[in-house]
């Protein structure tokens, strides 16, 4: 009896990765994503290569956190993990919009756990902005 409630509770663990719903982030969080994404990130990773098949390939069923947690470990390059956590979550908001996603009113939370509950998923319509 005891396996099976376990079993049960690992199946329907809140903690599971769910695909990002619209309202993941906020607009004012995508653009201040955006402005910290031209001033730390742009000059090495152009955005139109942030929203390319091959970035959606490459991310496609990890995590937010895992994107946030790699830009957080490696960049940027001279300087990894200056940024703040918060600076590091609004990128990750803008990369999931110009990757197509639709944003909500309520800003994508910094918290690992909260990263680790949004699953990434490219079903929009990527885009650029300024062809960077």
């Amino acid at each position: 009896m005891f396996m099976k409630v376990a079993a049960a509770m690992l199946v329907a663990s809140p903690l599971a990765a769910q695909s990002p719903a619209p309202g993941t982030y906020s607009d004012s969080q995508a653009v201040r994503g955006q402005q910290w994404y031209e001033s730390s990130c742009a000059a090495c990773h152009p955005s139109r290569d942030m929203s390319s098949p091959d970035f959606q390939m490459r991310w496609r069923g990890r995590t937010a956190f895992d994107l946030f947690d790699r830009m957080r470990t490696t960049m940027p390059l001279t300087a990894p993990g200056t940024l703040s956590r918060r600076t590091y979550t609004d990128i990750v908001a803008y990369l999931l919009k110009i990757n197509g996603l639709p944003a909500g009113t309520t800003a994508l939370a910094s918290d690992s756990t909260v990263l680790r509950e949004t699953l990434l998923t490219f079903s929009g319509t990527p885009s650029t902005t300024n062809g960077r």
